[in-house]
């Protein structure tokens, strides 16, 4: 597996083999000994999928702490454009943003640190979005900003978003915890 840095610290696109024959795919999605020997942290606690059609944006999410976790996602069918925004207040990327395409085809990932919302927008007809976390789900801690309050050119400017996700608190006026 490849570990590719990107602008943000600690945010990491990975790129695993990916097996193709006659009868389809095969791609290794995590592997504990590779992540440690990247110092990346392999202690998952919970796993989850979810599929979204076409023009659905989901995000941008986090958990506050004390139950914030890293992340690692993929796109285990379709195409997604995933984003992340550096809501960590000494990071030299703060509220600054990383896009990146992940798709089933590829079998990249994204490897989130602590501090970071994250989201997504459906690129495909329909899209199976895997999360992998290092916290469990805690729905007190559970939060968000504002999809379009963090200068992102994000494919669709008039998305299909749940009411959460258009009432999250704009990044402006977010006090981050990070």
């Amino acid at each position: 597996m490849e570990v590719i840095k990107t602008k943000i610290e600690g945010c990491f696109e990975l790129q695993p083999r990916v097996f193709k024959d006659d009868r389809g795919r095969l791609v290794k999605t995590f592997h504990s000994e590779m992540f440690a020997s990247n110092g990346l942290e392999t202690d998952f606690k919970e796993e989850y999928y979810s599929i979204s059609k076409k023009n659905v944006l989901r995000g941008l999410h986090f958990q506050l702490p004390p139950h914030d976790h890293v992340k690692c996602v993929t796109c285990i069918s379709g195409k997604l454009f995933d984003v992340v925004v550096d809501l960590r207040k000494d990071s030299q990327t703060y509220k600054q943003y990383f896009s990146i395409e992940l798709d089933a085809e590829k079998g990249n990932m994204l490897y989130i640190p602590r501090g970071l919302a994250h989201g997504f927008y459906v690129m495909s007809e329909e899209a199976v979005f895997l999360n992998r976390t290092t916290t469990v789900y805690e729905p007190s801690c559970d939060t968000g900003i504002k999809w379009n309050s963090c200068g992102i050119e994000w494919p669709n400017m008039n998305p299909v978003l749940s009411d959460k996700d258009q009432q999250m608190i704009e990044l402006t006026n977010f006090k981050s915890p990070f």
